[in-house]
C-alpha cells in the first residue's frame, strides 16, 4: 500500500459551515497520481488549509485511488473503509483511477460521500465545503476522454528531496489487458515553456532531483502544435545546466530512439537509468496484449543502452500468467531477461480488468500456477541486483541523500544517479544533499558506502585506520 502520498490539512477558520477542521489526502498507484495529489493539496492550502499526519482526527478524507490491478482496486477499498473506521463522521471523497472505471463499485461501499471521477478531481475542495450529502453519496463522474486537466498542476510538491513532473497525461494505445486509457483519457501533453518555468520554480526551491513522468510518457509532444518529442524536451533540460539532476520515469521499448540514447550518453544532468515495460519475452503473448514491439526489438533496446550509456540501470515491467501464457512463453519471458543485462524487475500477476479485450480471453492459468511464476521471476530480480549492485563495489558513485533515514538500521539513505540504493553513515546535515560515497559491500536492501570526508573516505574497520592508496578509511558500524 503507497502511503508516501499521505497528506492532513487543517483549516485554520474553523467556524465556517459544516466544516470542523482537518482534511486527509491519501495516494495509491503511480507518480501521476502523487503529483495529482499534490496539486489538490495546492487547491486546500490556497483556501487557508496546512498540513498534518495522516490520523482518526481528520473530519475529511480523499482517496486518490488506483485500478491498475486487482490488487489495488482491493488496496483502494480498504483504504475508504478504513477512513470511515476512523472518524464516522467525516467527509469521505474517492477520486482517482478507480472511482473513474467502477464508480458504481465505489459507490455501494458504505460510508462513502463523493465520487469525483479524474476529469472532475479539482472539485474536491468544493465538495468539502458543501459537507457530506443528506441523501446517500453523489458520483460525479465525466466522459473518460477528458481525463484529468492538466490545468491540475501541483505548485508546492510535498517530497523533501525529489520532485515529481507531470508533462504528458493519457495514453492512446490499446493494450488488451490494461484499463488506465479508460481511466486517463487521451494523451496529452504540457508545452515546453511550461514544463520549462516548473523546473525553474523547483530547482528556485532547492529540489536536487525531478522525475519527468506520465501515464505514457514516450508519448508526449505528439498531441502539441508542431509536434515535439520527449528527446527533444531532455536535450533542452540538459542544454541548460539546472543544479540538480532530472530522472526519466518509464518508456515503451520502441519509444527508445537512437536519438535519446545519444542524449543519455553524453549526459551530465539526466541520470543513465530507464525503465522498459517488458510485459512478456514471448512475440505471440505480445501480440495477445497488443503491445507494439516483439522481443527482439526488447533485446536490442537493452543491449544498445548497455553499449552506448554507461553504468546504465535497466529496470522492466514483466507480467506473469496472460491468458494463453503456456510453459514455453513463460520460459522465453523468463529466459529473455536472464540473459540480457537488465539490472531489476518489477512483476505483476495478470489480473483481470473489467472492460478490457482481455478478460474475455480463454486459457485462463491457475492461480497457483501464477503464484509460482511469479516466485521463480522474483528470485530472478534478486538476482539481477544483487549482480549489477556488485558490479559498481568500490567504485566512487554520487549520492542523492533523502530526508529521512532508513527505519531499520537509522543510517542515511540513498541512491546513486543509476538508481542504487545505498545506506552511509553521516550526521543529518548530509540530508537533502547529493554526497560522494564509494559502494563497499552488498546487502539485504541495497549497498553500504563510505561516505567521502576532506580528509578522504573514512571508515573503521576492525578496530584500526587503513590509509589505502591515499583513501582514508574506515568501516561504518565497527570500532
Amino acid at each position: 500500500m503507497d502511503r508516501e502520498g499521505d497528506r492532513v490539512m487543517e483549516k485554520r477558520d474553523t467556524s465556517a459551515g459544516p466544516w470542523r477542521g482537518k482534511v486527509a489526502v491519501t495516494t495509491l498507484g503511480c507518480r501521476v497520481n502523487q503529483y495529482d495529489s499534490s496539486a489538490i493539496e495546492d487547491r486546500l492550502t490556497e483556501e487557508g488549509f496546512s498540513t498534518v499526519p495522516f490520523s482518526p482526527a481528520a473530519d475529511a478524507y480523499i482517496i486518490n485511488t488506483c485500478t491498475v490491478t486487482g490488487r489495488t482496486d482491493n488496496q483502494s477499498r480498504q483504504l475508504i473503509r478504513m477512513a470511515r473506521r476512523m472518524n464516522p463522521s467525516s467527509i469521505v471523497i474517492v477520486t482517482g483511477c478507480y472511482a473513474q472505471v467502477s464508480p458504481r463499485d465505489v459507490a455501494a461501499i458504505e460510508g462513502v460521500d463523493y465520487i469525483l471521477g479524474n476529469p472532475e478531481k479539482d472539485l474536491a475542495v468544493e465538495c468539502i465545503k458543501k459537507g457530506r450529502p443528506p441523501s446517500g453519496p453523489v458520483s460525479i463522474v465525466g466522459q473518460w476522454q477528458r481525463g484529468v486537466p492538466l490545468g491540475l498542476r501541483a505548485a508546492i510538491p510535498r517530497a523533501r528531496t525529489r520532485a515529481n513532473l507531470k508533462v504528458q497525461d493519457g495514453c492512446d494505445m490499446a493494450c488488451s489487458y490494461c484499463a488506465i486509457p479508460m481511466a486517463r483519457g487521451f494523451s496529452k501533453s504540457v508545452a515546453h515553456p511550461d514544463i520549462l518555468r516548473e523546473i525553474e520554480a523547483l530547482v528556485e526551491r532547492g529540489f536536487r532531483e525531478i522525475i519527468l513522468t506520465g501515464v505514457h510518457l514516450g508519448a508526449y509532444g505528439a498531441d502539441l502544435s508542431p509536434k515535439l518529442t520527449l528527446a527533444a524536451l531532455v536535450r533542452e533540460i540538459e542544454k541548460r545546466n539546472y543544479p540538480c539532476r532530472f530522472r526519466l520515469s518509464s518508456l515503451d521499448p520502441d519509444e527508445v530512439t537512437d536519438e535519446l540514447i545519444e542524449i543519455l550518453a553524453g549526459a551530465s544532468s539526466v541520470c543513465n537509468h530507464l525503465h522498459l515495460p517488458l510485459q512478456s519475452g514471448d512475440d505471440g503473448i505480445l501480440k495477445l496484449m497488443r503491445r507494439p514491439y516483439t522481443a527482439g526489438r526488447f533485446r536490442d533496446t537493452v543491449l544498445k543502452l548497455h553499449e552506448k550509456v554507461r553504468g546504465i540501470s535497466i529496470g522492466a515491467d514483466v507480467m506473469a500468467g496472460f491468458p494463453g501464457e503456456g510453459e514455453e512463453e513463460f520460459a522465453n519471458t523468463y529466459n529473455l531477461i536472464r540473459d540480457l543485462p537488465v539490472s531489476y524487475l518489477h512483476i505483476f500477476p495478470y489480473s483481470r480488468r473489467k472492460g478490457t479485450p482481455a478478460s474475455a480471453y480463454p486459457f485462463a492459468l491457475d492461480p497457483g500456477e501464477i503464484r509460482t511464476r511469479c516466485d521463480a521471476l522474483r528470485e530472478l530480480d534478486g538476482r539481477k541486483r544483487e549482480e549489477f549492485y556488485a558490479s559498481f563495489l568500490s567504485e566512487e558513485m554520487d549520492v542523492l541523500v533523502e530526508g529521512r533515514r532508513d527505519r531499520k538500521t537509522g543510517l542515511l539513505k540513498g541512491r546513486t544517479r543509476n538508481y542504487i540504493p545505498v545506506l552511509i553513515e553521516g550526521d543529518d546535515g548530509l540530508k537533502t544533499r547529493e554526497v560522494k560515497a564509494r559502494l563497499y559491500k552488498v546487502t539485504e536492501t541495497g549497498v553500504a558506502g563510505w561516505l567521502a570526508v576532506e580528509a578522504g573516505w573514512l571508515a573503521v574497520e576492525t578496530g584500526r585506520l587503513a590509509v589505502e592508496t591515499g583513501w582514508l578509511a574506515a568501516m561504518p558500524g565497527k570500532t
